[in-house]
């Protein structure tokens, strides 16, 4: 079996626990991901017709989950709820999240504002085809999907936008 030993100094590793959001981060998460627009803009799989968007993201079990589409990709996206410390992981670990849907494969990820999150990608690239007005719903519909259950299904409601 091979073994290795993690160097002390690892560049990808956070230093000290991430603090969870107390308020719903639907409009920072999605301040970041406009913010990565002009990276991405020129790349071939950039979907120009395509806006930025988050539907409001639900407190669930403690930790707030959602959906997020940019021009490149959709993705279900999880960030520590309030009062959460999260434990330091490496970037671009994996991490399996049972949710109602069915257990999902995470990658560890981070932002500028958002230091550490779980993002799994749902569709990346976007198909060519697809419209701003059918990549909403399609966003709104993966949110109410993953977390099937009566309880959360009223909070689904109010989506926030940037352009």
């Amino acid at each position: 079996m091979y073994r290795h030993e993690k160097t002390p100094e690892n560049p990808t590793a956070l230093l000290t626990s991430v603090t969870g959001f107390e308020e719903n981060p639907t409009e920072i998460f999605l301040a970041e991901m406009q913010n990565i627009v002009p990276e991405m803009q020129d790349l071939p799989f950039y979907h120009k017709g395509i806006e930025c968007f988050c539907p409001k993201f639900v407190l669930f079990e403690d930790q707030w989950i959602g959906t997020v589409l940019t021009p490149w990709m959709m993705s279900v996206v999880i960030l520590p709820g309030p009062q959460q410390q999260w434990e330091p992981r490496e970037l671009g670990d994996k991490l399996t999240v049972q949710l109602p849907y069915k257990a999902l494969t995470f990658t560890v990820s981070s932002l500028e504002n958002v230091p550490q999150y779980l993002s799994c990608s749902l569709h990346s690239p976007l198909d060519p085809n697809l419209t701003n007005e059918q990549a909403v719903q399609l966003t709104q519909d993966c949110l109410r999907m993953i977390l099937r259950s009566e309880e959360h299904t009223s909070e689904l409601q109010s989506p926030a936008m940037i352009s």
